[in-house]
C-alpha cells in the first residue's frame, strides 16, 4: 500500500501487487500505470530519486496455490501483470517443468510493455508461453486480436488439471468466471482472482 502524501493531511492509500521475486528480501519492484491527473501518478512521476516513501502491508489475499496443477494459467490486463511475474520469478526454480501460459491483454501496440522481462522468463522455463492480445490493435498487428477471455477455450483446461489466476480489469475476471464457473462447471477452488478497478 503506497502512502501519497498530502501535506499536513492523512495520506492517500493505493494499493499495488509486487512484481518481484517474493525471495528478494532487500527490496520490491511495482508496476505503475499512468493515470492521467490520478493522485498516485501525479506524484510518482513527480518522483526525482533518493526521496523517502512510505508503505504499508503486504496485504495480500491471492497467494499461488501449492502444490501446483499440471498446468498454470495466467489472464491478465494492464498491471495485473505484476502479481502473475511475481509467481513465475517466485517459483520459477521450484516449480520449472510446469505448463505455463500467460495472455497479458493491453489496448494497442503501444500499450505493450514488459516484452522483455517476460521473453527472459520464456527462455527459462521449457513449457511458458505468453502472447498479448490487443483491443485495439493497428492493421499490421498479427496477435491476438479482442479481449484475453475470448481465448480461454485454447487451454485445454477440461482434460488438463489446470489453475487459472486473473488480475486486472473487474470485466475480464467477471467474464472468465461466468465461462468456467456457470457454463463449464469448473472447480471454483482453481480460480484465483483480484480485481484492480
Amino acid at each position: 500500500m503506497l502512502n501519497v502524501p498530502q501535506g499536513e493531511a492523512k495520506p492517500i492509500l493505493r494499493a499495488y501487487s509486487i512484481a518481484s521475486d517474493d525471495r528478494i528480501k532487500n527490496g520490491f519492484r511495482l508496476l505503475f500505470k499512468f493515470v492521467e491527473n490520478g493522485v498516485a501518478s501525479t506524484f510518482v512521476w513527480a518522483l526525482k530519486g533518493g526521496e523517502l516513501i512510505n508503505f504499508t502491508g503486504p496485504f495480500g489475499k491471492v497467494f499461488f496455490q501449492e502444490p501446483p496443477t499440471e498446468q498454470i494459467v495466467f489472464l491478465n490486463t494492464g498491471t495485473g501483470l505484476s502479481q502473475h511475474i511475481c509467481y513465475l520469478l517466485s517459483k520459477k526454480e521450484q516449480y520449472p517443468n510446469l505448463r505455463y501460459r500467460m495472455l497479458f491483454g493491453v489496448r494497442s501496440e503501444k500499450d505493450m510493455y514488459y516484452q522483455k522481462e517476460v521473453e527472459a522468463l520464456m527462455k527459462e522455463l521449457p513449457d511458458f508461453k505468453f502472447e498479448f492480445v490487443l483491443s485495439r490493435p493497428s492493421e499490421e498487428w498479427k496477435g491476438k486480436k479482442g479481449y484475453v477471455q475470448n481465448f480461454i477455450s485454447e487451454f485445454d483446461y477440461k482434460n488438463i488439471p489446470t489453475t487459472f489466476y486473473l488480475c486486472g480489469n473487474g470485466g475480464m475476471i467477471k467474464e472468465v468466471k461466468h465461462q468456467l464457473l456457470e457454463v463449464d462447471g469448473f472447480d471454483k477452488t482453481r480460480i484465483w482472482s483480484e480485481a484492480f478497478d
